[in-house]
């Protein structure tokens, strides 16, 4: 596995871990409960929701290959109160053609 690098927080676990961490740094979050863990040297996951200001939420769920940087699986939703406002994920949506080519 290649050496960390600290401007890719997709680099590594320690690295990704500070980034989620570095979260509750930014003025406009107000609580994240997101997660990171392994269960290889490889391979992580990250998972849970960070509120903003202005009453918005984005859940979260990102798989994430360490040794090539990648984010190999994904699931957002962004929430302002109760109503989600919209998702995106990584699956096939071919019933719907605005979709056909992400």
């Amino acid at each position: 596995m290649a050496a960390a690098n600290p401007l890719n927080p997709l680099s590594s676990l320690t690295e990704y871990s500070r980034f989620a961490a570095e979260l509750l740094d930014q003025p406009e979050v107000l609580r994240s409960t997101v997660i990171v863990w392994s269960d290889s040297p490889y391979t992580g996951t990250a998972e849970g929701e960070v509120l903003f200001r202005g009453g918005f939420r984005l859940r979260v769920r990102q798989e994430v290959d360490f040794a090539a940087a990648l984010i190999t699986a994904y699931g957002y939703e962004v929430y302002r109160n109760n109503e989600r406002l919209f998702w995106y994920d990584d699956f096939p949506h071919p019933e719907d053609p605005t979709l056909v080519s992400t």
